[in-house]
Order: structure tokens, then sequence, then C-alpha cells
């Protein structure tokens, strides 16, 4: 897009080659010709979207079942073709018409910009910095993809930190080992992170939060139906076979794995479950130094800040202050030898993948199939991408987006964000239930929304990461080791407003209450979320409906608790936050209701911001598109068979469409805020009178829900 200056330039340039008369003829010439070529370029580029656009249409009526009804299950109605002819890959738990699909493009763009650098490393530019990346991402795939060196080094680079875990003999020597591995990149018996202050968010906090479970969820420990029963006793099966291959005696190694199971499942019974865990004021729980012993003897918290590097000038905040001080009195009831096992095994698990074959197959064996259900192990290029972009994700992207994000999409979307933004700015002057002071200070937060679209406008410094070319594990422990020294120099200093909590190249996005911000990487921006050439119908359904979504969340049951400028605040009074409550229990009671796997209905409390976000999003892009296709002319039709109306909401649909193992469902019911999918579709719809006008559902349909409810 040019600018004034640029316009103005390109007069002042064709006034002076006219006035040179037939002198210049050569260069008229060659002047043509570029016109001619600009031309031709534009007219290939026109029809090969023209392509793409019917293929889009076709393949849009393929993923349909034009034979169920849209008024009965309309899930079924949008994906029902794509459920029935579409294979779940067996590398994949889950595999989605959207998500998955752009992660397996994007997958390979990496994997092409990452063999680019692994070949020759030294090719990064004339950049700095750009070249230490570069540098880097090729030294740290290089020694992913050479297994034989893998093999070769063994136990090698992580023997240092468990020969550091066999010298604790006793429990005064556990915090300070626990500080060392956690500057290790390890990790320990419970989980932290480094996030702005809630009250005071423009300087950053360190956040301690309950963990030491194996499993992936407390509810896994204390079910005792017959498949619960049967992994429990295959996570045994998995922590013996670890310490055994560690050298452990089989027989020790099989005592060993009860009593970690046992302990864990102590943890398990004072953890407590996920919704409890939803409120920030009720984890928000500021300690200072002074206060930290006060969390049990046998947890010197100031031992173990002193030697992870965590400074505390400033208080840290702890999530769960009952469930340290229950770990407290654990550890006094537990011998030291199950308590370095545990570190031994944990320690082990945690970096199975950067291991030796055995190693990450075991682990595969028990996460992968087990646990998740998924057949396969992925193909080691799959991993090693992976394992990049979640060390040097920006360093990567920074290509990616080169390579991947052209053309004007950026400002597209922006108008996308824009409009949408306007929808929900014009629909807090419809609601009935919010007084004049609440929404005044509801439309100033909206106005206040920072919006990032892309790519970071200032690139992670990474020249301290020390990856080089040595064994794989080593690289992996270095690129933790430095991601846990940067986040730890946070502590206490101001909160970066230019810094990105997500690669360019992740296919997803997300709200930051504590910076009031929603944040769009390049990666989700691609087909079929968005595309330049999509009619409006399909872009605000598919990725306006994801761009609500996330300013939803900055209102939704735990983001309304946070002011214009993410500080912790009731700004609310209290008949408004009254009625809130009521219309959010009416979101909760509707999703308690459907069933999501074997008898497990979906936990209505734990995905409630989710499922608010959810019906949010798809309301606000719905009045965003009828604003946009009011002030631009109507319709854009694509696909005969639908209306324009009707084509935004299977739009919306079919970025849900999903096949997933039902291990991974039974897992996602216990531990994820998010709906399952079908609910997630049906779930918002059902309460929409725009979509039943666009169907022509009836009252009693499965649909059309009385009575609906309605938060934003």
């Amino acid at each position: 897009m040019q600018t004034r200056s640029t316009r103005s330039l390109s007069i002042v340039a064709a006034l002076v080659l006219g006035a040179c008369g037939e002198k210049d003829a050569p260069v008229e010439s060659a002047a043509a010709e570029a016109a001619d070529a600009a031309a031709a370029e534009a007219a290939a580029q026109a029809a090969a979207e023209a392509k793409f656009i019917e293929e889009t249409a076709a393949a849009t009526l393929a993923a349909m079942d034009p034979s169920a009804d849209p008024c009965t299950d309309f899930y079924r109605y949008a994906c029902g073709g794509w459920l029935d002819t579409t294979e779940r890959p067996a590398d994949q738990a889950s595999w989605t018409r959207s998500f998955s699909v752009i992660n397996e493009e994007n997958r390979k763009v990496l994997r092409e910009l990452l063999e680019e650098a692994a070949a020759d490393p030294g090719a990064g530019g004339d950049d700095p910095a750009a070249a230490g990346d570069w540098r880097r991402l090729g030294e740290l795939y290089g020694s992913c993809m050479d297994e034989p060196a893998i093999e070769a080094a063994g136990l090698a680079p992580v023997q240092p930190i468990l020969d550091d875990i066999d010298g604790l003999q006793d429990l005064d020597q556990l915090p300070a080992l626990l500080g060392r591995l956690y500057a290790a990149g390890i990790g320990g018996l419970w989980d932290s992170e480094v996030w702005g202050d809630l009250k005071e968010p423009d300087t950053n906090m360190f956040y301690m939060s309950q963990g030491g479970l194996g499993l992936p969820d407390r509810d896994y420990y204390l079910r005792d139906d017959d498949n619960s029963v049967a992994l429990q006793q295959a996570y045994r099966d998995y922590l013996a076979r670890l310490l055994e291959m560690s050298g452990t005696p089989a027989e020790q190694a099989r005592a060993d794995a009860e009593a970690i199971y046992a302990f864990e499942h102590a943890i398990a019974e004072f953890s407590l479950p996920r919704e409890a865990l939803r409120d920030p004021n009720a984890i928000y729980n500021p300690v200072s130094a002074d206060e930290l012993p006060e969390l049990g003897a046998h947890l010197d918290l100031v031992a173990w800040a002193s030697a992870a590097g965590l400074p505390l000038d400033y208080p840290v905040s702890v999530h769960n202050l009952d469930w340290y001080r229950s770990l407290d009195g654990l550890l006094a009831d537990t011998d030291v030898a199950v308590v370095r096992a545990w570190l031994r095994a944990h320690t082990l698990s945690s970096l199975a993948d950067a291991l030796p074959d055995a190693w990450g197959q075991l682990q595969f064996e028990f996460y992968g199939q087990k646990v998740i259900g998924q057949p396969q192990r992925k193909e080691r290029w799959k991993r090693c991408v992976d394992s990049a972009n979640g060390l040097l994700g920006e360093a990567l992207g920074r290509h990616y987006v080169a390579r991947r994000f052209a053309g004007d999409s950026k400002e597209r979307a922006l108008t996308m964000v824009h409009d949408i933004e306007e929808a929900f700015r014009n629909g807090l002057a419809d609601l009935a239930w919010m007084d004049d002071e609440t929404r005044a200070k509801a439309v100033e937060k909206a106005d206040t929304l920072v919006e990032k679209i892309g790519y970071p406008d200032k690139w992670m410094d990474t020249s301290a990461m020390e990856i080089s070319v040595q064994p794989y594990a080593a690289n992996v422990l270095a690129g933790r080791r430095f991601h846990v020294a940067r986040d730890l120099a946070k502590v206490g200093q101001p909160a970066d407003p230019s810094e990105w909590y997500m690669p360019p190249a992740m296919v997803n996005a997300y709200y930051n209450p504590v910076e009031n911000e929603m944040v769009f990487p390049a990666g989700i921006l691609q087909p079929p979320f968005f595309h330049r050439a999509f009619p409006d119908a399909m872009n605000y359904g598919a990725i306006g409906m994801v761009i609500g979504h996330e300013l939803t969340h900055g209102f939704d049951d735990e983001g309304r608790k946070f002011d214009k400028d993410g500080r912790l605040t009731e700004w609310w009074s209290e008949e408004v936050s009254a009625r809130f409550e009521e219309r959010a229990r009416c979101v909760e009671e509707q999703y308690d209701g459907y069933e999501a796997v074997d008898g497990l209905h979906v936990n209505g409390k734990l995905t409630l911001g989710e499922n608010i976000a959810d019906l949010g999003g798809v309301k606000l892009a719905w009045n965003a598109y009828k604003a946009h296709e009011a002030a631009t002319g109507g319709a854009d039709p694509m696909v005969p068979e639908l209306t324009d109306d009707q084509l935004f909401f299977v739009a919306f649909a079919q970025g849900w469409c999903t096949l997933m193992s039902p291990e991974l469902e039974k897992l996602l019911v216990t531990s994820n805020p998010h709906s399952p999918p079908r609910y997630r579709v049906n779930g918002p719809l059902s309460n929409l009178p725009a979509f039943h006008q666009a169907f022509s559902c009836q009252a009693g349909d499965a649909m059309v829900r009385e009575p609906a409810c309605e938060v934003w």
C-alpha cells in the first residue's frame, strides 16, 4: 500500500520521464514491459485466487451433511460429510478441520526453514541478531535429527542432574536441590510462571501453583472405575520402567514406583479441582520473603528461591496456600528415598524425548497411547520442528512470517478486529442489565484494548541461549535454562507491553487480562480461518468468531474482574455483578447438561469462561459482519447452495469439525476449560436468534434453546 509520500514520488518520476521526449523511448519501452509483466502477474494471481475460491466452495459443501437437520444438530449438518470421510492420522489423538490442517501446513514450512538452517547455519544474513538466531535454529534442529549422536550420548547430558538428585540424603537439603533443578529447567514439586502482578500489572510477579502430579489431573488418581484403575497401574509400570532403565534394580524400581504413586495420590487428595482455581481473587495471595517460612518447616522457600535465582525483594503469589502447607506435612511423613525416586523419575520423564529412542518410545507408549489414545508416535522431524518452535519460537517465527504472512493480511485482519470491537461497543448500549456507570467503564476498557496481529514488533533476544553442536539433550537443557533465567530476570521489573506469549507460527490466539490485550499470531491467520480472497461471510464466521471470542474473554467471569489497565479490582456495581452472575449461571447450567463421552458430562463451571466467550464471539462476529455487509453493499456469494447468512454459520461451525480419541476426549472433559467441539458449535448457536432465522428453526427444535442464555 502506498503512502502519500511514495505516491508523490511516483508522480514526480512520471513527470520527469514525460519531459524527456523521444530520447528516452527505451526507458518508456522498459516501463511498458514492466507494466505488462505486472498486469500478467496480477491476472495470474486473480486466476489462482478464483480457482482457490472454487475449491474452497466445493470443500465447504463436501464437509457438510445435507441430510442432517440444521435445527436438530447443526454440528452434524455442517461437519457430517467431513466426519464421515476423514480418517484421523495415526500420529494424532485429535484432528480438526481447521487447527490441525493449518498446523500441519505450517509445520512443513518450518521444516523447510530448519533444514536450510541446519544445512548452512552461517547463512543467516548480515544482521547479527538474525544471524545468531539462524545459527541456533540450525544447530538445535540438527542435533535433534542426529539420531546416532543422541544414541551415543546416552544419559551423559543429564547425568550431572541425576547425580545431584542422588546426593539428596536429608529433607533439609531438598529446597536447595529443588531450586537448582528449577534453574536447570527441570521443574519440581510445584508449577510456576512469571506474569504481571494482578494488582500492579506494570510490574512482573512470580506465581507458584499446585503441581507434583505425573497423571494429567487430580481426578485421575481419585477415580475408581475400571478404566481409571487400569491407567493408574499403567502409570506405575511406566515409573518402574523409567527407573529400571536408568540403573535401578528391577525389584527396587517396582517398589519405588509404588511409593511414588502413593506420594502423588496423597498430593492429589489435597489438590484443588481446576474449577476452584479459576477465581483470580482466590488465587492471588502475595507472600513476602519474611512470610514464606510460614508455609512449612520442610519447604524452606527462601532457600529454594536462593538456589533457583529468584529475587525475593518483590512478593511472590502463591495460588493455594493450604496446598503448600499440606505438602509440607506430607514431606514430614515421607522417606527421603521416595522423594529422591520421585525426582529421578520425573526428571527422566521430562527429558525422555531428548534422550536415546528407547526413552522417548517408553514415554510415548504411556502418555501417547494410553493417556490420549494416539496410535503412532510422530516422525522425528515433526518432533524436532515442534521442539524448535517451543524453544526458539520467535527466532523461527521471524523467518516463517517472511515466507508465509505476506501481502495485506495483517491490515485486513486488523480491519475485522476493529469492526468486532465496534460491534461490542454498540452492543453495550443495548444491555438493559448494565447500569450507565459500569457501561461507561466497559466502553473505556474496550477502547483501551490492545490488538497484536501476526508477529511482534520487537523480536526476543536469544543470544544468551547456549545452543551449539552438542548432544540434543544438552541443547534442550540449554534452551530451558535460558527461558527460566529470562523469566526470573523479569521478576520485580517493569512489564514489557511488547512481549508476546505465543510464537508467530502457533495456530492459536489468546487474551491476556493483565495487559488487556488480544493476540492473533500469523499461524492462525490462514485458510480455512482466514484468507483475503474469502467472502466476508466466511472470514467473519471463521476468524471473526475467534476475534470475538478473545475480546469477550475480557468480559467473561474472570476477565471482567480486571479493569482497563489490567488491574484486578472491583469496577462493577454490586447490582450489575449480580445480574451478570445470573446470566452466567444460565450458561453454566446449559453446559452441565451436555454429555461428552461415556457418561461424563461437560463441567459447566470449569468451562464457563470459554463458553461465555464462544457465545459472545459468534454474536459479535455476526453483528460485525452484518454492519460490514450494510456498509459495503451486501451479498458476496461463494456457495450457491447457501445464503451468505447461512455460509457465515457454516464457516463458524466447520472451524470445529473434529475427530478425537475417546481417551483424549475424557482427558479434556476432566481438565480442559474448553467444551467438546460439538458443543462449541451447538451450544452458542442454540441461543442465537440470528441463527434460528437463517435456517428457519422454530420453537421446540433442539437448536432453539428456551429460555435462551445471553450474557453479552
